[in-house]
């Protein structure tokens, strides 16, 4: 019975860190193979630690993709690739970092891609708009930023703070060359909320801008 209880209470405070510690998102990187270009990979919430591991990666990237476009001349990637890719498969997370990352993205030309089956929620829309290339066969859900209450900081400051990142927010998406009225509707949405884009949402949108690889001829 002791150690029925004891065994409870293992599960029952790893729970607790389940639901304190914050998740990091898993930042991977696969090199070229063949026809492919080198991928990174981005999966969970993003947070602050993910910026200087997304920076490393992405250097490693952006040299072995000019290995491989060197090594294979102008177009042998396949239909709707970029020279790198980073997929993405993320609820969202911290807004800044995400712009960061994005930032980053946009300078190296990358192309971003939700993959069938992937979702990229919230914080996470900030890196698919800085895709060079946009290719989205999952599904897309926007809302406005959240804000943490901590209880310390007045209602005044809060606003402040809440326009401060609305603005950040807008010039990002306009630097990225997407329309304001994308921003629009993320602010329309409550935090606690999503609105899941259409197929017309995301081309108005402009977050699709790559033709769909062709399916592969099924093996006889």
């Amino acid at each position: 019975m002791h150690g029925l209880r004891a065994w409870r209470a293992a599960i029952c405070f790893l729970s607790v860190c389940a639901q304190v510690l914050p998740a990091s998102s898993r930042v991977l990187y696969r090199p070229a193979a063949g026809n492919r270009p080198p991928q990174i990979s981005i999966k969970g919430e993003i947070v602050q630690a993910d910026l200087d591991a997304f920076t490393a990666i992405a250097g490693t990237a952006r040299t072995d993709a000019a290995t491989f476009i060197a090594g294979r001349g102008k177009g042998t990637t396949s239909p709707g690739m970029g020279s790198v890719n980073v997929t993405l498969d993320s609820l969202g997370g911290n807004v800044f970092v995400a712009m960061s990352m994005g930032r980053i993205i946009r300078t190296y030309a990358f192309a971003t891609r939700v993959e069938l089956g992937a979702r990229c929620v919230s914080a996470c829309v900030y890196l698919l708009a800085a895709g060079q290339g946009r290719y989205v066969g999952g599904r897309v859900g926007v809302h406005r930023p959240h804000l943490q209450n901590d209880g310390v900081t007045s209602a005044r400051a809060t606003k402040a703070q809440y326009a401060g990142v609305n603005a950040q927010a807008r010039q990002y998406l306009e630097e990225m060359g997407l329309p304001t009225s994308l921003h629009d509707r993320m602010m329309q949405t409550p935090s606690d909320r999503v609105t899941w884009l259409s197929a017309h949402d995301l081309s108005t949108y402009r977050l699709t801008t790559m033709i769909p690889p062709s399916p592969r001829p099924a093996v006889p």
